[in-house]
């Protein structure tokens, strides 16, 4: 009996020790600090998921406020991001302003022409990321920022003014190619390249940009119409009419669907001509006792009126299409009535 209850006594204190330890630690222990930065990733994020949510002014204000100075390369540049896409009025793309959108709001881009709001944050863009460029050379993401910026620059001609266009193409074409070759691009990044070729009449060079964007998109339309074009004043025909059917397909609106067609029909009357002139019977040779007369060699057929076809319309992008193969010949027209 003496034994059982030393036994009870025993186990009875081995409880209340072991209890007194679990008391002894605190259950909720206080979280420890983030570090700088991981205070810095999570608003990267935050500021990310802002933009998601189409609260483009909230994101801008968040990001002004971890960075004010703009010393830090990563919030310079998702600066940059949110500005060149979302501004709903700018001067220069040196100052720009924002709104906070709810999902049935227009967005920023039809927001743009109606021009009622005021320029309340200043961030000179291409200065901004020149000097970080300059002080950091090895980060190539920067000189994919400063493709962007330059691609936006001829699309909405809202900057750099004193700078001609085709400065401007080579300038996009400097950036990017020195981002890809340091693999920062997407597919919007070498269509963009691909353009700044084509536009500049560098057809050839054109090609490997747009093949790489439909590798990694293959679904665009606008790439495949732009690689049609080009693929026409490059006479190949028959890739040029494929990619051009494949836009049309692939293009969801009637007026885009209107631009690859148009850009159908002026490959397949080059086909007719290609095919006409190859079943044409060829002159007879001149009899050997008489003089030939100088060979006079014909001039190549000259190119169909190629035009520029327009980019798909993305929700949401900031970027300003090109003009339409319609309004390209307006334009020309114009110029040429200017000049008489």
């Amino acid at each position: 009996m003496n034994r059982l209850l030393l036994f009870l006594f025993l186990l009875i204190g081995s409880l209340l020790a072991s209890a007194g330890v679990a008391l002894a630690q605190p259950t909720n222990a206080p979280a420890q600090r983030a570090t700088p930065a991981e205070a810095r990733a999570t608003t990267l994020r935050r500021a990310r998921q802002l933009e998601l949510e189409r609260r483009y002014e909230s994101a801008w204000q968040l990001l002004g406020q971890l960075d004010p100075a703009n010393l830090d390369p990563a919030v310079a540049m998702q600066k940059a991001s949110l500005a060149l896409n979302y501004y709903t009025a700018t001067a220069g793309l040196s100052r720009f302003a924002f709104r906070d959108l709810k999902l049935t709001d227009l967005p920023p881009d039809s927001l743009r022409q109606i021009g009622q709001d005021s320029l309340r944050y200043r961030f000179a863009v291409r200065s901004v990321l020149d000097r970080l460029q300059r002080q950091h050379p090895n980060n190539y993401r920067l000189a994919r920022a400063l493709g962007d910026y330059y691609y936006t620059v001829q699309q909405c001609g809202c900057a750099e003014q004193d700078t001609g266009e085709d400065e401007v193409f080579l300038r996009t074409i400097t950036e990017y190619e020195q981002a890809h070759a340091h693999g920062q691009g997407d597919y919007l990044s070498y269509f963009a390249l691909g353009y700044a070729y084509q536009r500049l009449g560098r057809f050839r060079q054109s090609l490997p940009p747009f093949e790489r964007s439909l590798e990694l998109r293959y679904n665009n339309p606008t790439t495949h119409l732009n690689l049609a074009f080009v693929l026409l004043e490059l006479r190949d025909l028959e890739k040029a009419r494929y990619h051009a059917r494949s836009a049309q397909h692939l293009f969801p609106d009637a007026h885009h669907k209107e631009d690859a067609g148009f850009l159908m029909q002026q490959i397949e009357e080059r086909i007719r001509q290609t095919s006409s002139a190859k079943a044409a019977p060829q002159d007879p040779a001149p009899a050997p006792d008489a003089a030939p007369e100088p060979a006079t060699a014909p001039a190549p057929d000259a190119p169909a009126p190629a035009e520029e076809p327009e980019m798909a319309t993305v929700p949401e992008n900031p970027v300003v299409q090109p003009r339409s193969p319609r309004e390209e010949k307006r334009e020309t027209r114009k110029k040429e009535r200017r000049k008489e």
